[in-house]
Formats: structure tokens, sequence, C-alpha cells
């Protein structure tokens, strides 16, 4: 870590990964990326959520704090729930702006924006200066999304899959959006492997049939691993890799129960799994 500037922070969520899925962790994936980060950093054996589902445990995951006391209580979905994330609850986005951080957010956010003409916070309210993402997840899957917003505008259909999506948009904000001389902080939230599950063809055939839930479940992080590899490498281009910490986690288990290993349960079970 450089002595004279305090270090960037980049935290990579993932969706319903399980704990048997990557390399490093005796996964049927190849993850050779996050299998260095390992092999380079601290492999966590024993960590739990802060709840078994995606809008609590991310809460709980940006505040530290348990998730009823931020206003989050369960799934959210904005067809039906007015609750959100509280803007009188503290983000470790807002403790780092308010040290001099250059922060951002992209990818799937789930804890409430301002659609069905609620005035509900996004994450620029959170502490983050730029953001890019989706209310849940990508539409109508992960491949060619329609729902991406841009600072609250929405950006149309793009072409290719969510993770190289996300880190296309980190990249361009690397380059283009921040002040060199400020350290930064990075949020990026995946999507994969949450159902609808795309992956491209040329990936997934390295894991079974074109058309088999798991070969595709297995096909989404294997992309993710590779988007998550383009973007230490800019990282490494910029001369900031050395200076940055790099957290690397999920929201919780995957629904694939077989993924969890040994561990009893799975996504939405107070188990282990």
């Amino acid at each position: 870590m450089a002595k004279d500037k305090a270090p960037n922070v980049v935290t990579l969520l993932v969706d319903d990964l399980g704990y048997r899925d990557i390399g490093c962790y005796g996964g049927p994936v190849k993850t050779p990326v996050l299998d260095k980060l390992a092999t380079g950093g601290v492999r966590l054996t024993d960590f739990h959520s802060g709840a078994p589902t995606c809008s609590p445990s991310r809460a709980t995951y940006l505040t530290g704090r348990l998730n009823p006391r931020t206003g989050v209580y369960s799934v959210l979905d904005e067809r039906f729930h007015r609750m959100h994330l509280l803007k009188s609850e503290t983000t470790i986005a807002e403790v780092l702006k308010k040290n001099g951080y250059a922060t951002a957010h992209f990818g799937k956010w789930h804890l409430g924006m301002p659609v069905q003409n609620r005035k509900n916070p996004t994450p620029a309210d959170h502490g983050f200066d730029y953001w890019f993402g989706v209310v849940n997840g990508p539409g109508p899957s992960h491949k060619n999304p329609t729902n991406f917003m841009r600072n609250g505008a929405r950006v149309g259909k793009i072409k290719g899959y969510s993770c190289q999506i996300v880190v296309d948009e980190a990249l361009t904000w690397l380059d283009q959006k921040r002040d060199g001389d400020d350290p930064f902080f990075l949020n990026l939230w995946f999507n994969e492997p949450h159902d609808p599950i795309a992956a491209p063809d040329e990936i997934v055939s390295q894991y079974g049939a074109l058309n088999e839930r798991e070969a595709i479940y297995s096909g989404t992080i294997d992309n993710t691993d590779r988007a998550i590899g383009r973007l230490i490498a800019r990282l490494e281009k910029l001369g900031e890799l050395d200076n940055t910490i790099i957290i690397y986690s999920s929201d919780n288990g995957s629904y694939l129960q077989e993924r969890n290993g040994e561990l009893r349960g799975k996504k939405g079970a107070l188990f282990e799994g």
C-alpha cells in the first residue's frame, strides 16, 4: 500500500453464489482470477451473510447494521413494497465520501428505487457520486438487458452480458469520470448467477449442454470471473492495483443446494448453506 495515499476499495458482490461454486473453494467452475486473488489474500471459510436473501443482506452489507434497523425487512419487490434503505442509515459509501473518496456503484441495487411514482432514494442518496445499475435484476435476462439506468436515466437495450456490461461501465468511470488524485470506492454488485441466467455459448459448452441449467449457471460464474479479470488488469495498468483493497463475496448462498457443498440448506434458509 502507498503510504502517501489512502487505499482504494473495490467490493465485488455476486448474487446467489454457492460455497462450493468457485475453484479456490473446491468448486467445478474455472475461476483463475478469483483463485489468484484468494492465493494472494485472505480466504474466509467461516463467514456469514447478514441475511439469507438479497435485499436484507445487501442492506447489512452496506451499513453494518441488522437489516430490520435499515428499513429493509425482506426481499424487496417494487411492485408491492414501499420499503427501501432508509436515508437516515449511514453506508460505507457515505463514510468514505466524507473522507475524500470518489464513490461509484455498478450493477444490481435491490434496496429501493424511485419507481411506481414513489419518491424512494437512489444510490446517490446513499453516498455514491455516480451509479449505473438495475432496480433488481437485468431484464429479460443477463443477455442484452434493457433496464439499466445511469444516474437515474434509463439507458435502453445494451448488447452483451450483465457482468461484462457492469465492468465496461466501471472501466469507463475509472478512465474518464474520476479525479485521478482521489482514492476511490468501487461497489460492483453482479447479478450472476441469479436467475434468469445466460452466458456465452462458448463458455457454457465447457460445463455441459447449452440448454442444461447447471451448465449455464456455471457459465455465468466463469463469465463473471473473466469480467473481474478485466477490471483487475485495468487497475494494474493505471498503477492502482497495489494500493487497492479488493473484497469478493456473495449476498447469500446458492438456490441450487448441491452448489453449497456440505453446508445444510440453500438461499432463503437460516442454515449455513
